[in-house]
């Protein structure tokens, strides 16, 4: 491809061109030409030569606008800003690679050289994120030198001659190795996302499944931590609002916190990382109590069977014997009483079963499964009222009579955690991860996760990130080796015994193990009815059949 150069060409552009094939491999490459100000450049005399590669030539003193939306990020960028006014030719540079902050970048200068000037623009590269930068002077005599930076552990000017320099040496990955960088961290401090304790030793320490996966992003760049403990009022303010705002303004790297990016503001997905999981926001229903021991007694036989037998009854008993003897049939009356007492045998050995099996295991109140059997049974979801007016219009006004809200997180979270079986509760199911590991130390459970009854599911959830982040894309990868290790979801379930060990929750059963007791008289108050109505009836029966006898006795008498 150098034989494309004429033999008159400059021995400095043949050089320009051995720099910049190597980042233009494969064809696929696209070149980004930046040039608000139409100066001629030296980069200008490569366009005719690169046209086998896609080329963006932009020569508008404005942001090349929507390069992110309409291009992949295989671009080499090649950029040329004039002796004056470079600060804001920069800026319109960072607005145009908007999420594309990590590719490689040229830059000429049409100004005299200069290490100072050199320090200078590169340093507001660092500013601007953009760390694979690397600039010349156009005016070289037979040497032409290029200069780079090194940005950790602080910004150091790399000046380097062009002749010998392979291109591995150029563009480096500086996030391999960041030399003891402190990364600032805010931590929401809620678990089980991030939780302080002392350890054994007395020392403070920080716990949780985010700060274990920062602190191994951080092991994994070379870098250490500077904790930026939360100021803000949680009572009052939620922790993504406020610290969204110093991931925004640079005051901090990283937010650990655990919020739905679909579930509040789609304009908000530039604030976060990649997403580590996804998580949905759901209800927490008290596991259905069994039915009380009287209300057993009505599953033995429904009122339709009963009536029917009592029917069936009077039908063999009263009503066809006096027809057999009307129209002169006999009849064993043996058989006929050996048959009857085979059938109340019967009847009262399958009662007396379908009743024990009851009681050793006695059916569950009806599930709830829908928002609307919430509404029609007693129990209500008790909420925050600030999580429910993010909720659909449509939505609260139907279903608002099944909520009990408060302004009190504290409020909700002490029933929640000492497992108040008078509520039931919205929870993510990242927290229920922490409710179910602690259940299974329970006699029985106490509190079910129900997927049917969900405000927003499966969101993605990453950590809080500034929009053009040097770390974003190392922090992508890292998240997808975790993730594929299983370390993530493995970090996750063991966060409960991880607050157990920090002395932040206790292996305590909060649930109450029914007392096995003798049957109680009130526990046969349908049967005392029974008995009571049949009573009653056959003394009716018996008082008729007195009446009929003596009134044809009185009427005989006469």
């Amino acid at each position: 491809m150098l034989s494309n150069f004429s033999l008159s060409s400059a021995p400095e552009l043949v050089e320009l061109y051995g720099l910049v094939l190597p980042f233009l491999i494969p064809s696929e490459t696209t070149m980004f030409y930046f040039n608000p100000t139409g100066r001629n450049c030296s980069l200008e005399n490569l366009q005719s030569t690169l046209s086998q590669h896609p080329q963006i030539i932009w020569h508008r003193e404005e942001a090349y606008p929507e390069l992110y939306n309409r291009h992949s990020s295989n671009i080499f960028a090649m950029a040329c800003l004039s002796r004056n006014s470079f600060e804001w030719q920069l800026k319109l540079l960072a607005t145009s690679l908007t999420r594309f902050r990590s590719i490689k970048i040229l830059i000429e200068t049409q100004a005299k050289q200069s290490q100072f000037l050199a320090s200078q623009i590169l340093q507001l590269c660092l500013e601007h994120s953009m760390l694979n930068v690397v600039m010349y002077f156009p005016r070289w005599k037979y040497i032409r030198n290029i200069y780079s930076y090194q940005a950790f552990p602080y910004f150091t000017l790399v000046k380097q001659r062009l002749s010998g320099v392979s291109p591995s040496r150029i563009f480096t990955n500086q996030l391999k190795d960041v030399r003891g960088y402190q990364l600032r961290v805010q931590p929401d401090l809620s678990p089980p996302n991030s939780f302080p304790y002392r350890d054994s030793q007395g020392d403070y320490r920080i716990g949780g499944f985010l700060w274990k996966f920062i602190q191994h992003f951080s092991e994994s760049l070379g870098a250490g931590i500077h904790v930026l403990y939360p100021t803000w009022p949680k009572a009052k303010v939620a922790s993504e609002e406020y610290m969204v705002k110093l991931t925004r303004n640079g005051s901090s790297d990283f937010g650990l916190t655990t919020t739905m990016t679909m579930y509040k503001h789609e304009e908000r997905y530039r604030d976060y990382s990649y997403p580590m999981f996804y998580s949905g926001w759901c209800t927490m229903l008290p596991v259905e109590k069994p039915l009380s021991v009287h209300t057993l007694f009505r599953h033995v036989l429904c009122p339709g069977s009963a009536i029917l037998l009592a029917l069936g009854s009077i039908l063999c008993f009263l009503v066809i014997p006096p027809l057999i003897k009307y129209f002169g049939i006999t009849f064993r009356g043996r058989l006929m009483t050996m048959a009857s007492r085979i059938f109340t045998l019967i009847m009262l050995c399958a009662s007396s079963a379908q009743l024990l099996s009851l009681l050793i295991s006695p059916p569950l109140h009806p599930r709830i499964e829908s928002f609307d059997d919430l509404l029609a049974s007693d129990l209500k979801i008790f909420g925050l009222r600030s999580e429910f007016y993010f909720m659909d219009g449509d939505f609260r006004a139907k279903y608002a009579a099944a909520f009990h809200l408060t302004d009190n997180p504290y409020e909700l979270y002490d029933n929640r955690n000492y497992f108040n079986t008078s509520w039931a509760y919205t929870i993510t199911s990242l927290k229920w991860t922490v409710i179910d590991a602690q259940q299974r130390h329970f006699a029985h459970p106490v509190f079910r996760f129900s997927e049917k009854l969900c405000f927003n599911w499966a969101s993605p959830c990453g950590l809080l990130i500034a929009p053009e982040s040097i770390y974003r894309d190392p922090l992508q990868q890292f998240t997808l080796r975790m993730e594929q290790a299983g370390l993530i979801n493995q970090w996750t379930t063991r966060s409960f015994y991880d607050m157990v060990k920090a002395g932040r929750m206790t292996i305590k059963d909060y649930s109450r193990t029914t007392l096995l007791t003798p049957l109680r008289t009130k526990d046969l108050q349908m049967w005392w009815f029974n008995f009571a109505v049949g009573l009653g009836t056959s003394f009716v029966v018996f008082t008729i059949e007195l009446l009929l006898f003596y009134t044809n006795v009185f009427l005989n008498s006469l």
